[in-house]
């Protein structure tokens, strides 16, 4: 028994050196792990204004940094010493999307090469952003009642289904040019007087502009009802139109639905989705009642139909559609 006693004693002893030396391995055999973490931009910002892009990062474990930007296939490179990184890229009249990358560069490893920690992020195109931040905001207003049930009788009525589409672009254009035409203000245009119109019925189209004129859409597909053509032959021209709807496509109609009849205004929040047949939008007064005898407009956002109920409004005489895209060569002031 006082042998063991003994033996026990001397392990224990013998404890506190072996996790001493353990410990003493450890830290000096282990390189610490660089990380970098990428503070502006985040996922979903484009370019700043100004035709500037701000990149800053900081480090942890980190001797050098490094920020790449590729721009259309082209790279520009800056290198800093330090864990922090603070640098500006000129970025004038941008117009397509970017990437930024941030590389934190540590010691050696075993085999003599630095260690390093890479964070990269997508940049938005302006046009892209543009198209972000109007669904957010149609997202937000579908929320709040003082959008989601609101006057539409007057042809000022924040409910009526063109205020409503305009809105969403006005709030967000003035921070938007076009590279052709830089020092033009951008507008949407009002849609064409029913003179213009006929003999198709009124709100089958936009007046017609230019981008000379400052309106940044495009005619990117139209349908009116050809009466020397067979219904067959309309309804498959009509179907062509809805089946190149584009996210941030705008698209004026004039139809009988079962909600309404007549002129109507909508704005797509995704591309036609070939496998379901389908499209999804955001507009006001589609669905709409009366209040006190006044009439108001209900607004909807993520509404979902086939192309067909849209083929079913508008394939008709008189009536037909057109489907207005923005210039892809927007940039932000």
């Amino acid at each position: 028994m006082k042998r063991t006693l003994i033996i026990l004693f001397a392990l224990l002893l013998a404890l506190p050196v072996c996790v001493q030396a353990e410990e003493e391995f450890s830290y000096h055999s282990i390189v610490p792990t660089p990380h970098v973490t990428l503070i502006t931009p985040q996922a979903g910002q484009s370019y700043d204004a100004g035709g500037k892009l701000r990149v800053q990062a900081s480090g942890k474990n980190v001797l050098r940094m490094e920020v790449t930007l590729t721009y259309e296939g082209q790279n520009a490179t800056i290198s800093m010493d330090g864990a922090e990184l603070d640098y500006t890229f000129d970025t004038p009249q941008y117009t397509s999307g970017a990437t930024v990358t941030v590389v934190g560069y540590g010691e050696q490893d075993a085999f003599g090469y630095p260690m390093e920690s890479r964070q990269t992020v997508s940049i938005l195109s302006p046009r892209d952003k543009l198209f972000q931040d109007m669904f957010a905001l149609a997202a937000k207003n579908y929320k709040d009642p003082y959008y989601y049930h609101a006057p539409a009788k007057e042809d000022w009525d924040r409910g009526i289904c063109k205020n409503f589409v305009k809105r969403m672009f006005d709030t967000f254009k003035d921070a938007y040019a076009m590279k052709e035409y830089p020092d033009l203000p951008l507008h949407m245009p009002l849609n064409n007087s029913k003179k213009n119109c006929a003999p198709y019925d009124y709100g089958i189209e936009w007046r017609i502009e230019t981008a000379a004129d400052g309106s940044p859409f495009e005619i990117a597909g139209q349908f009116k009802y050809d009466n020397d053509k067979t219904k067959e032959e309309n309804r498959a021209l009509c179907r062509a139109v809805l089946e190149s709807v584009q996210a941030g496509d705008f698209f004026q109609m004039t139809g009988d639905y079962y909600y309404g009849k007549g002129a109507h205004s909508l704005l797509f929040i995704a591309d036609y989705d070939r496998a379901t047949n389908e499209v999804r939008w955001t507009d006001s007064n589609m669905k709409n009642d009366s209040v006190n005898g006044y009439h108001y407009g209900y607004m909807q956002y993520n509404a979902v139909k086939s192309i067909d109920w849209f083929i079913d409004a508008v394939c008709f005489k008189l009536h037909g559609c057109t489907l207005y895209r923005l210039r892809d060569d927007l940039f932000i002031r």
